[in-house]
């Protein structure tokens, strides 16, 4: 009898095993279209008739299988960050894979072995930039009884991305008139910073610059504004956040309360409560609010230079909206800059400088929120400056042992190097025309 039982025990686990696993199929239709995001109407790329495109949802252990319809007149293909796949799957064009070929349908299929919030994208030509980019969440077997929303942080700008990677390498002023952010004689004159100016000058540093690129609009899901009133009082909501943008860090603040972050790039972490984060481009953070009352709490998105913003609203009823991050204090940055720079452009090693990496924001000199506003009769207020609790990395722990065993360390050196001004980029000083591997 207990044989039997044990027998019949193995079976149940083995077509339990079996039926949760399961081969899930998605259709992806990828076309041309025309969207009016920023100021003029503009040519971009939608799958399935959306942007972003759609989220992709599995449960750890199924099977994905997901056809790519290619409907543009040009090559394509898709990445799936931070997957765990075989490399034949990874979508890297004429690396691990051949291009989607136009009017084509090509098979990703691979199996579901990781949870957390992840996302995907094309990753041909600048297809990205104009729309190509979408969710992917892997749920546990287990998984939260909460209400979960994908989040999908983008930017928009009406100029060419063609246009715009030429501007970058031209080292052009353009995108900072746009955000007036050029630092000028008159404006450094007039706000008592020309020393400021003329050291930078002299040691011949542009201008200080937070993001590389003007854009016309900033997108959570494809909208400018959000709405998402099916939440009430007392609701605890989960954010699957992804970066999706090209190029932008966003801040991420809430009116209605702390924030508190429960995942990094898909690994769940110690919850930790705080007031605000940035999310770094490609990064994914699962975070948890609480809407207060029956009102609409703003979830606010800033970008890091913080020439505009987007915005979720959780909940209905009355607006409760977040605080507006104040301008850029830019003279302060680059007096910082001055400071820490040679002539001829080195990193001058001073004391403090060796502190963790999670831990230093060389940007902190200029903000106004924890700094102080630029001018002393600048009617900001400055209470509780101190106060604001910011996400940084040594904050992000995990719940079980990461140690690695004893002995199963390689170590690899890779110098990250390249010219700004000029926007190339290298290992080890060399590009990817000079060597053919980077081992």
């Amino acid at each position: 009898m207990k044989k039997t039982t044990f027998v019949l025990s193995l079976l149940l686990i083995a077509f339990t095993t079996i039926f949760a696993q399961k081969t899930v199929r998605y259709d992806l239709y990828i076309a041309d279209t025309t969207v009016t995001f920023g100021e003029e109407a503009k040519r971009a790329i939608a799958v399935n008739g959306t942007i972003p495109m759609p989220t992709l949802t599995f449960t750890q252990g199924d099977t994905a299988e997901i056809y790519v319809h290619n409907n543009l007149n040009e090559e394509t293909s898709l990445h799936w960050h931070g997957l765990f796949l075989p490399n034949r799957y990874d979508g890297v064009p004429n690396l691990t894979q051949m291009p989607i070929k136009p009017h084509t349908t090509h098979l990703y299929t691979f199996p579901i072995v990781q949870s957390g919030t992840h996302w995907y994208h094309s990753h041909s030509r600048l297809q990205e930039q104009i729309g190509m980019y979408g969710a992917f969440i892997m749920n546990k077997r287990n998984e939260w009884d909460i209400p979960t929303l994908p989040v999908v942080l983008s930017e928009w700008t009406d100029m060419n991305p063609e246009e715009v990677h030429r501007s970058l390498k031209s080292a052009t002023d353009w995108f900072a008139i746009q955000k007036g952010t050029t630092q000028s004689y008159g404006e450094a004159l007039f706000s008592g910073n020309l020393g400021t100016k003329l050291t930078n000058e002299w040691k011949r540093m542009n201008a200080m610059d937070v993001s590389d690129v003007y854009y016309d609009n900033f997108l959570i899901n494809g909208k400018n504004q959000n709405e998402q009133p099916q939440f009430k009082a007392g609701d605890k909501v989960r954010l699957r956040i992804a970066n999706g943008g090209a190029s932008d860090y966003f801040w991420l603040t809430y009116s209605g309360g702390k924030i508190t972050v429960v995942a990094s790039d898909g690994n769940d972490m110690e919850p930790v409560e705080v007031d605000r984060l940035i999310i770094a481009v490609s990064e994914t953070y699962d975070v948890v609010v609480t809407i207060p009352e029956n009102k609409s709490y703003e979830f606010l998105v800033t970008p890091e230079d913080r020439t505009g913003s987007a915005s979720l609203w959780l909940g209905s009823g009355e607006k409760v909206p977040a605080t507006k991050l104040p301008k850029l204090k830019y003279f302060a940055g680059m007096e910082m800059m001055n400071d820490m720079m040679d002539m001829n452009g080195n990193m001058i090693e001073m004391e403090g400088m060796k502190m963790q990496n999670q831990e230093m924001d060389m940007n902190t000199v200029m903000y106004p929120e924890i700094t102080g506003p630029e001018n002393p009769e600048d009617t900001m207020k400055t209470d509780n400056i101190q106060d604001i609790v910011t996400l940084h990395y040594g904050m992000l722990r995990s719940p079980q042992k990461t140690t690695l065993p004893a002995g199963s360390l390689r170590e690899l050196r890779f110098d990250l190097t390249g010219n700004m001004n000029r926007y190339v980029w290298t290992m080890g000083n060399k590009t990817l025309s000079e060597s053919d591997k980077i081992l």
